[in-house]
């Protein structure tokens, strides 16, 4: 972790307030918008224990892994005790989800029911380009990202939904009927995986940590306030905004079918509240889409100037981000969807063993047990939901023999195991390091110390030319052996104190006089100077 400072910056409301409108807008994108009123909406009567069960996987989680990444000082820190290449492997993953799935996602929301869910007639191209230079204008300039987003756009978003939440709230629209999923709780759950949040605070964390740096706040512990504080203004906004859209949701489970579209729904309960919400709410989905893609365009954009050692510029990674994810926007919604579902399956257990590691970071005994896990948990997790493997009779077969498989939490027992066989492992392996350092240490301090005592011999004063020579010759070979082949009083001498007083010799002294002689050559005296 990074250095605290005690020279520790009062927090500002003002910054608070900025920074934490930010902070939910990135998280509130799309998905954020049409998954509470479809899990509401097949909750019906159980929409309190789906709000519950939404809150813990859609704001608990995400918020906490954000929090845990501040405290560690960056992603890396918890990634390198995985491996030295899994903090880029990882990150590169889910840049390119991003780049892909997620931004083009919000792009095609966007526009498919913020612009033309109002105005049909408006071309779908044409109003991809203008999503993407308005979300280069708010990106380009690199340290005012998330100020920018915080200042002009949070704000309107933020009082459009929760004034449409408070009206849905408070004249509702329908009257909740029988829940039609066996357990709502886990259902919301598991819908709060697709929002993809979690993955947001692994994607964003560089970004708001630098935002909050960029406000003054660099000490560990004035960067730590900060975060919580602005968590606390994210988690609220998101409680607000998902607990109305769920319930206005449910409101119309006893006059829509469970499998309606989330975007069809969403449109038909804004028609309900009223007609006079409709360009309201259009907005806020335009504004909700475009937060989250200005984050994470500059996310992407940092992280690969980052990886490329800064040889590609921050705002040409920018632009390429920008065209990639505008030729995938032309899919629409539906053609994103069809292959989202197991991008985000895949990735959200690796990045929850993450978490939960990072958490306990303090008790985990060695390595092994992150590597172990976190391997354990990826090999699950393809297992279960990559395409063409998840079908096979062995995947199927391990899945199902999982605890909690179910409930999507068939990655626990994976993890456990892993976590316990690789603590087992780094200890044997750290065993292993040790028994061939002290062996590799004992030779060292060995060798060593006939420098010194060569040392001591070869300043004597009265020391004769032949001697000097001879004492070169000796230490060029073991002792065992120059005793034999000279029988010299001074080397004869020399050995006795070596076996004598080799274990009171200082390590770190030696060091200094191998690496000399290794360097320079036993006859350069120069070392013994």
């Amino acid at each position: 972790m990074d250095n605290p400072s005690r020279n520790v910056v009062k927090i500002k409301l003002r910054d608070i307030l900025i920074l934490g409108f930010a902070f939910f807008a990135t998280y509130f994108g799309a998905g954020n918008l049409i998954f509470p009123p479809q899990l509401g909406l097949v909750s019906g009567t159980s929409y309190g224990p789906a709000l519950a069960g939404l809150t813990v996987s859609g704001i608990i989680l995400p918020v906490f892994a954000l929090i845990i990444i501040s405290f560690h000082g960056d992603v890396r820190r918890i990634t390198e005790h995985v491996g030295p290449y899994t903090y880029n492997v990882l990150l590169a993953m889910l840049m390119i989800i991003c780049t892909f799935v997620s931004i083009p996602r919000t792009c095609a929301t966007a526009i498919q029911l913020g612009i033309q869910g109002n105005f049909p007639e408006v071309p779908f191209l044409p109003s991809v380009i203008a999503y993407f230079v308005v979300s280069y204008w708010f990106t380009s300039d690199e340290d005012r990202v998330l100020d920018k987003i915080g200042k002009y756009l949070t704000p309107f978003l933020a009082l459009i939904l929760i004034v449409i939440g408070i009206v849905g709230v408070i004249s509702p629209i329908g009257v909740p009927v029988e829940a039609s999923v066996e357990n709502a709780f886990v259902n919301a759950f598991l819908g709060g995986y697709n929002t993809g949040d979690v993955l947001v605070s692994f994607i964003m964390a560089a970004v708001f940590i630098q935002s909050v740096r960029n406000k003054g706040y660099e000490d560990n512990r004035s960067r730590n306030k900060m975060m919580i504080a602005c968590s606390i203004v994210t988690v609220i906004l998101l409680f607000i905004i998902y607990g109305s859209l769920l319930y206005m949701g449910a409101c119309v489970s006893g006059e829509f079918s469970s499998d309606m579209g989330r975007a069809d729904l969403l449109v038909a309960i804004i028609r309900h509240v009223g007609k006079f919400v409709m360009i309201p709410m259009g907005i806020a989905i335009i504004l909700a889409c475009l937060t989250t893609a200005v984050g994470q365009v500059a996310a992407v954009a940092d992280f690969f100037r980052t990886a490329s050692k800064e040889k590609l510029g921050y705002k040409t990674l920018v632009i390429g981000t920008c065209i990639l994810s505008a030729a995938t926007a032309l899919l629409g919604v539906d053609g994103i969807v069809t292959y989202i579902g197991w991008i985000y399956s895949i990735s959200y257990p690796p990045v929850l063993a993450l978490m939960v590691l990072g958490a306990f970071a303090k008790v985990i005994p060695n390595d092994g047990a992150y590597k172990g896990a976190v391997y354990s948990v990826t090999v699950y997790a393809f297992l279960e939901a990559f395409p063409g493997l998840s079908s096979l009779g062995f995947a199927k077969t391990v899945v199902a023999a999982m605890p909690f498989s179910q409930a999507g939490f068939g990655w626990v027992i994976p993890f456990i195991a892993g976590l316990i066989l690789g603590t087992a492992a780094g200890c044997f392996i750290a065993d292993k390091k040790r028994h061939k350092s002290h062996t590799a240490n004992g030779r060292f301090f060995r060798e060593s110390a006939r420098s010194v005592f060569f040392k001591i011999l070869m300043s004597g004063p009265n020391i004769r030319p032949f001697q000097r020579d001879i004492l070169r010759r000796t230490f060029q070979c073991p002792p065992h052996r120059c005793e034999r082949q000279i029988s010299d009083p001074a080397v004869i001498l020399l050995h006795a104190g070596y076996q004598i007083f080799l274990p009171t010799l200082r390590h770190d002294f030696f060091r200094r006089f191998r690496a000399c002689r290794d360097s320079r050559g036993i006859q350069n005296n120069s070392c013994f100077q």
